[in-house]
């Protein structure tokens, strides 16, 4: 029996009832001029998010040295918060010095890199300016606060991937003179050291381009030293008077501030060191003057991830001598990161082959291998291949994809496996769900 060629417009077709729990299977069967028939089926799918990873912080505190870093296998990506010190006080109850800035950044790495860390100190380490002479200790400026920062690929200056700048230090006085207070560690600049009195200048401010400008000292002590790059000023001396305070370290140095020889009055106070800069990628988040005592770095990161979510579908196709089912294999990509590879591998039902298959996709010995390059989070990449129909193919045809390999970590081992079933009644009809 012959069936009626069917004019363009004209289709067959019946609906499933409902299956239980609500989910309706869509049965479509399609009849072609001759006695060739193919069914088509579908049914909804759910995608769940997958579980993330937990994320390490690592704290790196002030120990007056270098510190390292060794980023962690699957890591390509550190959030760090760093904080410039805090510059000293001028002794015996003189100015205070500057607080430290911060800058917040995240910072593209590889597994395995070294990056060496570096803590700033409150009048210590970390290219921090040191204090001008008085005509005695306790008339002393307060040195720099030191400058945090994040390296990688050498210990010089121009490895520095993230900076946070340190604080300048205070002034101090003799008799009832006010003295400058430090300026405050940056941010993207810093600020300018308070003045002192007589004409003492505060120490100026590191910025992104230069140090800040040495204070001019007053009553014939002779001017500080500017800040320079990774290193702030020296305080101005007051030899017979009061020291200015340090620079602040940073990106660039603020410069010292301005020392004082005494008057007659014998009332005097020396300027405030100004506070360096600090230094980022684009994007990094500055604030100036926040941090008390000495610097501190802490870094977070957690180890990358990609879920790849495996999708295989099957449909019946009609070929020009031999009917074949057509296997789309999907790998969706539910995050969070990018997948930079992955493979997915399907094995053949006995006695079948594939034919027709994608770029990337090799089969050997009753396996089709398909390998996907990057896929960006929330995007997916698909696949596919055919697998000719003959009298060997009759009774049910199942077909499971299963992802064996991709980077980063895939967390979700749940949905890493899809089947496809096509039940094949003859070479001329099959059904596919």
């Amino acid at each position: 029996m012959s069936h009626r060629p069917l004019r363009a417009s004209e289709s067959r077709s019946s609906t499933a009832r409902p299956r239980r729990g609500g989910l309706t299977g869509r049965l479509t069967t399609l009849f072609l001029p001759g006695t060739m028939a193919f069914a088509l089926a579908g049914a909804g799918l759910v995608a769940f998010a997958p579980p993330a990873l937990a994320s390490t912080t690592a704290t790196f505190s002030y120990t007056g040295g270098a510190q390292s870093f060794t980023v962690p296998a699957n890591v390509y990506s550190i959030s760090v918060d760093a904080f410039g010190a805090q510059g000293q006080d001028g002794p015996e109850g003189g100015s205070t010095g500057g607080p430290g800035g911060e800058a917040q950044a995240q910072l593209t790495v590889t597994p395995g890199q070294v990056l060496q860390i570096n803590v700033g100190g409150s009048g210590g380490y970390g290219g921090s300016g040191a204090a001008g002479t008085g005509r005695e200790p306790a008339t002393d400026g307060g040195a720099g606060g030191g400058a945090s920062d994040v390296r990688q690929g050498g210990n010089g200056l121009n490895e520095r991937m993230l900076v946070a700048g340190g604080g300048g230090g205070g002034g101090n006085w003799i008799g009832s003179a006010v003295s400058g207070a430090g300026g405050s560690g940056g941010g993207a600049s810093g600020t300018a050291g308070g003045n002192g009195s007589d004409g003492a200048e505060g120490g100026g401010a590191g910025t992104a381009s230069g140090g800040g400008a040495g204070g001019l000292g007053a009553n014939g002590a002779p001017a500080a030293a500017g800040g320079a790059p990774g290193l702030g000023g020296t305080g101005g001396a007051g030899a017979s008077g009061a020291g200015g305070g340090g620079g602040g370290g940073g990106w660039f140095g603020g410069g010292g501030g301005g020392g004082i020889m005494s008057s007659p009055s014998a009332t005097v106070g020396s300027a405030g060191g100004g506070g360096g800069s600090g230094h980022g990628p684009a994007g990094t988040v500055f604030h100036t003057g926040v941090r008390s005592g000495d610097g501190l770095v802490s870094i977070t990161y957690a180890p990358a991830a990609a879920d790849i979510d495996v999708r295989v579908t099957a449909r019946p196709q009609l070929g020009i001598l031999v009917p074949y089912l057509r296997y789309t294999l999907t790998a969706n990509n539910t995050g969070p990161d990018t997948v930079t590879s992955a493979t997915i591998t399907v094995s053949l039902p006995r006695g079948t082959s594939a034919t027709g298959l994608s770029a990337g996709c090799t089969t050997s010995a009753g396996t089709v291998t398909c390998t996907y390059e990057a896929i960006a989070n929330g995007a997916g990449a698909a696949k596919s291949f055919d697998v000719p129909l003959h009298l060997l193919s009759l009774g049910r045809v199942s077909v499971t994809a299963t992802r064996t390999a991709s980077t980063p970590t895939d967390p979700n081992a749940a949905n890493d496996s899809a089947t496809a079933n096509c039940t094949v009644i003859s070479i001329l009809l099959a059904t596919c769900s």
